[in-house]
């Protein structure tokens, strides 16, 4: 799904859930829920849309007409230390974002 598909999916009023995956503090892709399924944001040549920063995805999806996000990080700690590895469902490592507060930043 590119920006321009959840722009027109979110003003059909059906808001999915979105997450923003953080991936060493340098890559950031989205993820989007809906009901019919999952799919990473994509570009218009097919390839995953990769953001900077939390804050620059935070901004694409506000722009398309996205209210809240989550910021999922991941957590490698425990693995290289020789631990179990985090489970996705660890609510310490999903910080919510409000997107209302970047609207108009883009």
């Amino acid at each position: 799904m590119t920006l321009s598909e959840l722009k027109a999916l979110i003003g059909k009023g059906r808001m999915p859930t979105l997450e923003i995956h953080a991936f060493e503090g340098i890559i950031y892709l989205v993820k989007i829920i809906t009901d019919v399924g999952e799919t990473m944001l994509k570009k218009d040549d097919g390839d995953n849309q990769v953001f900077k920063s939390s804050t620059q995805a935070g901004i694409a999806l506000a722009d398309a007409g996205g209210t809240t996000a989550c910021i999922v990080h991941q957590c490698a700690y425990d693995e290289v230390i020789g631990h179990e590895p985090c489970h996705a469902e660890d609510p310490s490592l999903r910080t919510p974002m409000d997107l209302r507060l970047l609207a108009g930043l883009g």
